[in-house]
């Protein structure tokens, strides 16, 4: 385990931030993860010279905040924040129940604010391994496992390691630019058996945002560890026809192995699943006016790494599977709009509640261009390219 660490720290600041000389971390954790936060710390010293701040949480509120690793007072002000975010309890499920917005935080439903500021500096969210993760996935309940799925997806141990963030950035910009030369608003998403045959309109002045991001002073960085993954707002209106999936999700804590959905003005009009099943998915769709709104869609490429793993129970690295479809509200990155008023009248969907559908890598997504043509943008797990 000790060694995981190492790597995983190596990673982080190597690789998602590319931390530099002038480079101070502030570095936030509850009181179990200090001697993680105690490594990242002492790894950064050895890049930049610098100390570090460290912030103790407890129930979500700051409750120390100390200097280490650091001969002398610290003058600069952070450039860099770190989170080490671990697993909490969950609720117990109640069907036919209004949940809160920190139990749809707990149970990972909660969405995004539809606006945000842009970053002054950068932030990184650090998935921590521990007991509870490792039940939800479906391992064992060790935290040597959740630690091994992270390592695995990674490769953080492989000689074959994820891009560095220069690397990535390169394939983002490229990806992205494929992605957004084609000028259509109206898409359609379909597969060849006929299980997915959906059409729906972008947000007009959208375009497909990825999560590589920067601050205002343009230094870049990977605020989830991991780049492949482009997204774009639909008009909560205009979603109509049906999904069916197998891939699984997680919807109240309970893992759902298979669901299909019909679309009508679009909102989830009718479900099919199991019985246990159809009682979440209703309590789901009952939170407010847009939890079953389409708000968004998520384009991952193929790759390996993720062959093997069916769930991580972390919200972002479970939207990358292939297409996924998001319910309620599309991520702050995605709206291109300055006022959540504007936002609303440009057919932003508002819930207080997301739900991510996986659909796979075997599916086709196209946009209909100025002459009324089918432009191709994704096929069967790789974007088109256009260049």
């Amino acid at each position: 385990m000790d060694y995981f660490y190492e790597l995983y720290a190596a990673y982080i600041l190597k690789r998602a931030i590319e931390l530099g000389e002038d480079d101070v971390l502030s570095i936030n954790t509850e009181e179990r993860y200090v001697p993680f936060a105690r490594l990242l710390a002492e790894k950064a010293k050895e890049i930049t010279g610098n100390g570090s701040y460290l912030v103790i949480i407890e129930n979500k509120r700051a409750k120390e905040a100390v200097e280490i690793f650091s001969d002398y007072l610290i003058e600069k002000n952070p450039t860099v924040f770190i989170y080490l975010q671990g697993r909490e309890e969950e609720p117990e499920f109640e069907n036919n129940r209004i949940y809160s917005a920190r139990e749809a935080q707990l149970f990972n439903h909660l969405s995004s604010p539809t606006i945000l500021p842009e970053a002054e500096v950068s932030f990184l969210t650090i998935p921590m391994p521990n007991e509870l993760w490792a039940e939800k996935i479906g391992e064992d309940r060790l935290e040597k496992n959740a630690a091994l799925l992270i390592s695995d997806f990674l490769s953080l141990s492989s000689e074959k390691n994820m891009p560095t963030l220069k690397e990535a950035v390169e394939i983002d910009n490229y990806d992205k630019m494929n992605l957004n030369s084609h000028k259509g608003l109206k898409a359609k998403l379909y597969s060849d058996d006929g299980m997915v045959d959906l059409s729906f309109s972008f947000v007009d002045e959208s375009i497909f945002k990825s999560l590589v991001f920067e601050t205002k002073n343009k230094r870049k960085f990977l605020p989830h560890l991991f780049p492949s993954s482009y997204f774009r707002a639909i008009d909560k209106k205009s979603a109509e026809g049906h999904v069916y999936t197998n891939m699984p999700f997680l919807l109240f804590g309970k893992i759902i192995g298979s669901a299909g959905f019909e679309f009508e003005n679009g909102k989830v009009v009718s479900f099919s699943s199991s019985e246990e099943d159809a009682e979440r998915l209703n309590t789901y769709l009952m939170q407010d006016e847009d939890a079953s709104a389409l708000a968004e869609i998520s384009i991952t490429e193929t790759f390996s790494e993720l062959e093997e793993i069916p769930l991580f129970n972390y919200t972002e690295w479970d939207k990358l599977r292939g297409i996924v479809l998001s319910l309620g509200a599309p991520r702050s990155e995605a709206v291109p709009f300055e006022s959540e008023e504007e936002a609303a009248l440009k057919g932003i969907a508002s819930s207080l509640f997301t739900l991510s559908i996986p659909l796979g890598t075997g599916l086709t997504l196209s946009v209909e261009n100025e002459d009324g043509e089918e432009e191709i943008v994704y096929s069967d797990g790789f974007i088109e390219d256009n260049q």
